[in-house]
């Protein structure tokens, strides 16, 4: 689906989107999140909307992973304030370009239970949907959410690539990222490692967006380098501790990736999730 539908299907799994963010929407906001409740002179100005929005559904090994892209940052950023903030006006830092939501409630798939048991012969939904309620994971979606923009804010010059094509390839390398971590956390839900866990989903994003890894543009990304830190996503995942040691575990990334880039096979470039899967069963790094 493409267009100015995206938001208005959404609203349909989520009516808090109705919810414009402003102060005092709390109330309006959990009405809708947890009962369905549609706001009186519902109304979805709030978003611009774009011919370019996207709401599409990617296979991975894990199972299907439901992905939104939204071409203004304006609304990619109002989505935020009201899945993620409750309505809230907060502000987005610039630096957010894509975030997974799990376990919202999806009142379109309530609607369609619904209909479905009145369809069989059902005469008491309201008994019914407690007992549905009660199952793991009953009503629930899980969705990925992703921004227009240069891929961790690096601009086109420092990249072999044109200032459209990095846009264009942005989008892919941010939409793969976040289906990486979703298939880590659902096939190996224990095994957490912050930092190796960025680099493996740069690995698919690249691959997938570019139809190979290259470990300079990876580098970059994070900010490494053989000697130190040069500025990038990698201290945004260290703990306070490591954060002392930046420059010592900046080179140990710098030396993992490179190791990533020279180990790569044909077979690993036509199935990218194989190969992270690969990578995180025998980590280069262990943080």
């Amino acid at each position: 689906m493409k267009g100015p539908e995206v938001i208005k299907a959404l609203a349909e799994m989520f009516p808090q989107l109705y919810v414009a963010p402003a102060e005092g929407a709390q109330e309006a906001h959990k009405a809708a999140s947890s009962m369905g409740v549609v706001p009186s002179q519902a109304s979805l100005d709030h978003f611009i909307t774009s011919e370019e929005d996207e709401l599409r559904e990617v296979d991975t090994p894990a199972g299907p992973v439901e992905v939104v892209f939204l071409k203004e940052r304006a609304d990619f950023e109002t989505f935020l304030q009201i899945i993620g903030h409750k309505s809230q006006p907060v502000q987005i830092v610039r630096t957010v370009g894509a975030i997974t939501y799990r376990g919202l409630a999806d009142w379109q798939k309530v609607a369609q239970a619904r209909e479905e048991y009145l369809a069989s012969g059902g005469d008491n939904w309201n008994e019914e949907f407690a007992r549905l309620a009660k199952e793991p994971g009953a009503f629930r979606s899980e969705i990925v959410v992703i921004s227009e923009g240069p891929y961790s804010n690096i601009p086109a010059s420092e990249t072999p690539y044109s200032p459209a094509d990095w846009i264009r390839i942005s989008r892919e390398i941010r939409l793969y990222h976040e289906c990486s971590h979703i298939v880590c956390r659902r096939l190996l839900p224990n095994d957490i490692l912050p930092v190796w866990d960025e680099v493996t989903a740069d690995v698919v994003g690249l691959i997938c967006a570019t139809g190979r890894y290259n470990a300079s543009l990876a580098a970059r990304f994070l900010g490494t380098s053989p000697t130190g830190f040069l500025g990038g996503r990698l201290s945004e995942y260290l703990s306070d501790d490591q954060l002392k040691e930046i420059d010592a575990l900046a080179a140990e990334v710098h030396e993992a990736i490179n190791r990533i880039e020279s180990t790569q096979t044909d077979a690993n470039l036509e199935h990218p999730f194989d190969f992270l899967l690969d990578l995180k069963r025998e980590p280069l790094i262990a943080y």
